[in-house]
């Protein structure tokens, strides 16, 4: 009963952090496209700022959570969060906002974002109470609930006055602090249970090195990790800067298309969320993953070839039901192939892995956007992922993954 209690704060926790998220995922690109009216390769530095921290500072989380699930950090965490929203206010109110302020917001944004996403991660591990994969769905169906939401409100709410979202993105991060306040104050006794096998080390190179040593010995991980990369690169990167270029350049839409189209590709993460949920364990989830990249490409070929706007809507809806299923089978397999006492770097190597090479993909694909055109570099990533999805036919580790029950890792 005590665990059932925790599990629902801390998914309230989670849709809280994605409401606020939903709401950066459109105001951040849409400042920079409509706002400031920046080119294709600013657009792409901007989006590029806010995933950067995440390299120098994913692996400091994970080795801070290996030695302890701080709540008083993560709370702190939250309140360095709110100043920056509270200063993005009072610049938006004195009409101060240029490239340099929004950069330094995305910035500080990705910074907070770097110790928020393992903590939120680790904490969906040890409170799992049934199938893994089902556990970790219910937490991708409240991050996907929340992110639909914040990107509604963001649609609404942004051309009547941009200050209200950054207000709205502080009220959800005070609600997080107290439900962590709830959890830490009214069951310590049961959160001490995820901390028994975490690191007395003091903080190191070693001890930062060693997360990724763990990750090479294991075939499964680090073939993994690689389809990460991949992912971050060429999907998520050219996916970040070539969705609001293409709504205004091929598709002449506003902010109101491009917050819909957002809204839709989240909806299809929240349909996999279901089925996952529903099904409880999907079979051969390593298989899935692998054959998330083909179809990945199959989208980015169908997107370069300039659809109808049916045909556009029907491909980023299809893509939010490829990304949540192979991002929910992912983590399921990153958990349940880790060592507890590895957990916490393993995980930020995860995050960092996704979001390091997304920033590269984003500032890339910015780049080439410029020169080639938003189709032709949609259709360049395509090709990559039908090469990289060839080359999976040698992963034989990943390939012969079979689901884990929760209970045979805890």
């Amino acid at each position: 009963m005590i665990q059932t209690h925790i599990t629902r704060y801390y998914l309230l926790i989670v849709f809280l952090l994605s409401l606020a998220m939903g709401i950066q995922i459109i105001v951040i690109p849409w400042i920079a496209t409509e706002y400031l009216e920046l080119s294709s390769f600013y657009v792409g530095l901007v989006q590029g700022a806010v995933l950067i921290p995440n390299i120098a500072l994913l692996v400091i989380g994970g080795v801070s959570l290996d030695k302890g699930v701080l709540f008083t950090k993560f709370q702190r965490v939250l309140l360095f969060s709110s100043v920056i929203h509270l200063a993005f206010i009072l610049l938006l109110a004195q009409q101060g906002l240029s490239l340099f302020w929004v950069l330094i917001y995305a910035f500080l944004l990705g910074a907070v974002n770097a110790f928020v996403q393992p903590y939120k991660e680790y904490l969906a591990g040890v409170l799992a109470t049934s199938e893994l994969q089902a556990h970790i769905a219910k937490n991708r169906l409240c991050l996907y609930i929340g992110q639909a939401a914040g990107i509604f409100i963001a649609s609404q709410l942004y051309q009547s006055s941009l200050t209200y979202l950054p207000s709205i993105q502080i009220t959800a991060l005070f609600l997080v602090f107290m439900c962590l306040l709830i959890i830490k104050r009214g069951n310590s006794s049961f959160l001490s249970a995820g901390e028994r096998n975490q690191t007395k080390e003091l903080l190191s190179f070693p001890l930062l090195l060693s997360g990724f040593k763990e990750c090479w010995r294991s075939t499964v991980l680090r073939s993994l990790l690689t389809l990460t990369a991949v992912n971050g690169f060429f999907h998520i990167g050219v996916f970040v800067v070539a969705l609001p270029l293409l709504v205004k350049t091929i598709y002449r839409g506003d902010v109101e298309f491009y917050s819909f189209l957002q809204g839709l590709f989240t909806i299809g993460m929240l349909v996999s969320a279901l089925i996952i949920v529903y099904r409880k364990q999907l079979d051969g989830p390593g298989r899935r993953v692998i054959f998330s990249v083909l179809y990945s490409g199959l989208i980015l070929l169908g997107l370069s070839a300039g659809p109808t706007v049916e045909g556009l809507l029907f491909l980023v809806f299809l893509w939010g039901v490829v990304v949540g299923i192979s991002s929910t089978l992912s983590r399921s397999i990153l958990q349940s192939f880790t060592a507890p006492e590895y957990m916490g770097r393993v995980i930020s190597i995860y995050q960092l892995t996704l979001f390091g090479f997304a920033p590269l993909g984003a500032l890339v694909a910015g780049f080439a956007i410029d020169y080639l055109g938003v189709l032709m570099v949609l259709k360049v990533s395509a090709i990559i992922s039908f090469t990289v999805f060839t080359g999976t036919f040698f992963i034989k580790k990943l390939w012969d993954v079979e689901a884990v029950d929760v209970q045979s890792i805890k």
